[in-house]
């Protein structure tokens, strides 16, 4: 249903554009809802994009920023004046401000703070010493705060003269005198407390915080984990100097599990898209091919070993891939729940053996079972019942192999401050190719003779 309201405004704004009716495509394009509005923005060609952005207010040009990637949020400041983009930015959650600021060049940058509010200016210019991928990245600082020693009804009437926005969530921060994180309090606590009450007596000093550096992956993995709505960021000296949001949350979540999806694929950039430029896709693409292509050579030169013996029986040509095909399906079976699992922090190095034999165990039992299958297969379609035996000692000996190396592999690179992720399926497919072939063709020229 969105989808065809964004199609339908789409044809009403190119229509209005067309004709000359810059304020009608400009209505059309305001009455769609911000995350709806960013998605049709991007539809339009270039000029259409320049034509509408600069007409826009400053509110919808703000809002629509913060809905767009962050190279169409660029592409969409570069459009335009320095002094325009100020002003957008002023009115933009700090966060996606210095975002945007990032990844202007220094120059550019520099021009457009110059010119913004004094007030925002404070809240997003020390985020970006920041890295886009830690806590202090994502954190939001102009956060309200509460002292300890305050009645609750003085905490309300503090909370009345700062007007928090709509986006602030119903945790209230507790501070000391040197600024450190002492508690938190719900803003149902306060309404609900006799007025009277200090806040120290409603706060809970149970406190889940992340330091500024922590990576964003780590973040995620707490609001899963204990199913917050936002936490608190601690500087180095243990000061409260922000708050991560739940919906900044949902992005890094897509952001990771895209990552960890492209690297499965040895696609070594998660930036990369369906028509992203040709020469970018050949650059990010291309290597990982290039690795690949020398493992294959690598588990041919294991198939040129027994050259003698597929000479002899041509048959064997025909199931040795069947081997290493399904040893590399049950490989990447495994490796995927451990780069999951690596990912939420549910395995570690230390779980190492434990996982090993597990899979192992699968291993064996997923072999039993497939090579069986496979066995009865050949014996039916070839007629040589040894063969059926080869295949499915091979197709056991693969399977386990696939298990070991699906979950050693990843627990190495981890442990070797390596993404998992990235390496990993070009690794477990090698072992899985060589060991498949190697295990098949030496057990069929151990047997030849039955064979025949």
């Amino acid at each position: 249903m969105e989808q065809q309201i964004i199609d339908q405004t789409l044809t009403r704004i190119r229509a209005a554009l067309e004709a000359g009716q810059v304020e009608e495509a400009i209505a059309a394009l305001s009455a769609l809802h911000p995350a709806d509005r960013a998605e049709a923005y991007t539809e339009l060609d270039d000029d259409h994009q320049a034509e509408v952005l600069p007409r826009l207010d400053v509110e919808s040009t703000a809002e629509l920023l913060e809905e767009l990637e962050d190279e169409e949020a660029v592409e969409a400041a570069a459009i335009l004046p320095p002094e325009r983009l100020a002003d957008v930015l002023d009115e933009m959650e700090p966060d996606d401000a210095a975002d945007v600021l990032g990844d202007l060049s220094p120059e550019q940058a520099a021009t457009v703070i110059a010119q913004m509010d004094d007030e925002q200016k404070e809240d997003v210019v020390p985020l970006l010493a920041y890295e886009d991928d830690t806590a202090g990245g994502l954190m939001t600082p102009d956060v309200p705060h509460l002292r300890r020693q305050w009645t609750c009804q003085q905490a309300i009437d503090h909370l009345r003269q700062l007007h928090p926005d709509t986006e602030t969530p119903y945790y209230l921060y507790v501070i000391d005198r040197n600024g450190k994180l002492i508690g938190i309090v719900g803003l149902r606590d306060l309404i609900i407390a006799d007025p009277s009450t200090t806040v120290e007596a409603v706060m809970n000093r149970k406190v889940i915080s992340v330091p500024v550096g922590t990576d964003q992956e780590e973040v995620a993995r707490l609001f899963t984990k204990y199913g917050l709505l936002a936490v608190p960021v601690a500087d180095a000296e243990g000061r409260f100097i922000g708050v991560i949001h739940n919906d900044d949350i949902v992005e890094v979540i897509e952001e990771e599990a895209a990552e960890d999806l492209y690297r499965l694929s040895n696609v070594a950039d998660s930036d990369l898209q369906v028509f992203s430029p040709v020469k970018m896709s050949i650059q990010r693409r291309l290597p990982w091919l290039l690795v690949n292509l020398g493992t294959a050579f690598l588990a041919a030169s294991v198939v040129s070993l027994f050259e003698t013996t597929i000479a002899q029986l041509a048959v064997l040509a025909v199931f040795q891939s069947i081997v290493a095909g399904q040893g590399g399906n049950a490989g990447t079976q495994t490796l995927a729940m451990m780069v999951r699992g690596l990912a939420v922090g549910e395995i570690e190095f230390r779980d190492a053996w434990r996982a090993m034999a597990r899979e192992a165990g699968i291993g064996i039992i997923h072999g039993a079972i497939v090579g069986m299958c496979v066995a009865i297969g050949a014996y039916l379609w070839k007629g040589i019942p040894m063969l059926g035996v080869v295949i499915g000692l091979a197709m056991v000996g693969n399977m386990i192999a696939a298990g070991i190396a699906g979950t050693l592999v990843p627990l190495t690179l981890k442990a070797l401050k390596l993404d998992p992720a990235l390496a990993s399926a070009v690794m477990v497919t090698t072992v899985t190719d060589c060991v498949g072939f190697g295990l098949f063709l030496g057990l069929a020229t151990l047997f030849l003779p039955y064979l025949k």
